[in-house]
């Protein structure tokens, strides 16, 4: 008898437990898509030099987020490290109440490819 209450009163915190994991295996899967994207992103920074309109469009279709340069007024020139962040905000499940903003810092050396 005994073990059965213990049973019924550990059951909230197996649940709580339960979808923090839930929590933690859907941000490192948000991780991981950010970071799959980022090569191809690089790729094309890399080639066109900047950040266009239709690298922008592509991060939002692909994966739902955004891209920032890290320095905005910055020229680059040809051997130079672009510096860009993609951005994905995240609903967690019991971690927090408002949305989590993940964010990876990546690099493209401009016109590497050309």
């Amino acid at each position: 008898m005994g073990s059965k209450i213990g049973l019924i009163l550990s059951l909230p915190f197996i649940f709580i437990a339960f979808l923090f994991g839930i929590d933690f295996l859907s941000i490192q899967l948000t991780y991981t898509s950010l970071d799959s994207i980022s090569t191809t992103v690089s790729f094309k920074i890399a080639k066109a030099g900047k950040i266009t309109e239709s690298i922008e469009n592509y991060v939002k279709e692909e994966i739902n987020a955004s891209i920032e340069a890290v320095y905005q007024d910055h020229s680059y020139q040809k051997g130079s490290t672009y510096e860009y962040y993609l951005i994905k905000e995240y609903q967690p499940l019991i971690m927090n109440q408002e949305p989590l903003q993940l964010q990876i810092k990546r690099y493209a050396v401009i016109e590497m490819y050309n």
